[in-house]
């Protein structure tokens, strides 16, 4: 009986052993068959993986210098350098401080300039509605206040009103101020206009 187990058991290896070989056989067809195909998927994942970690270092490195440029510019805003910098690693947030500086000194060219220049539809129309309240055309608020897309187009009214009541032309004034909705935030604004004006 002993013999007969120890054949039994033999054969079971030799099976094991088998079924192991014919797998290793067939991964290596399997290899040899699809070879080109996968060493260029790996060398695709291989490229991917180190393009994404290069990017996302040179994103971070510009970040990372353009906050640090913007830091210097608020201490020392005429340095040319960290303009520079500023600029060419991040041009909206180079804009956006060219916006602020030009605000503060109430510049109404440069103001106009930047809301030709810039690519930000937000920014732009600040600066927009900043220099057409700046510049002495009255015109001007009344023309923006006509664009449909116009972000501050209730406040514009708003200016243009006051201008109006300033020059003694309060029926005109009282009927720009019929343009601003009651739905509107601004609307006790309004109502207090009306109210004091009479």
């Amino acid at each position: 009986m002993g013999l007969k187990e120890n054949v039994e058991a033999l054969k079971q290896e030799l099976s094991t052993e088998e079924q192991f070989l014919e797998s290793v056989i067939k991964a290596e067809g399997f290899f040899k068959k699809y070879k080109k195909l996968l060493i260029g998927l790996a060398v695709v994942i291989v490229v991917s993986i180190i393009t994404y970690l290069t990017l996302d270092y040179i994103k971070n490195r510009d970040l990372q210098m353009a906050n640090q440029a913007l830091a210097t510019l608020q201490s020392k805003p005429a340095d040319q350098d960290a303009l520079a910098t500023l600029k060419s690693k991040n041009p909206a947030l180079y804009a956006l401080f060219t916006f602020s500086q030009a605000v503060r000194s109430n510049d109404a060219q440069k103001i106009a300039a930047i809301a030709k220049t810039v690519n930000d539809p937000v920014l732009k129309d600040l600066a927009q509605f900043q220099s057409l309240s700046l510049s002495e055309d009255e015109k001007g608020l009344a023309g923006y206040t006509q664009k449909q897309e116009a972000l501050l187009k209730e406040i514009a009214i708003l200016d243009d009103v006051f201008i109006l009541y300033q020059n003694g032309q309060s029926k005109e004034a009282k009927a720009r101020l019929g343009q601003i909705a009651i739905t509107s935030p601004l609307h006790g604004i309004v109502q207090n206009f009306m109210h004091y004006q009479k």
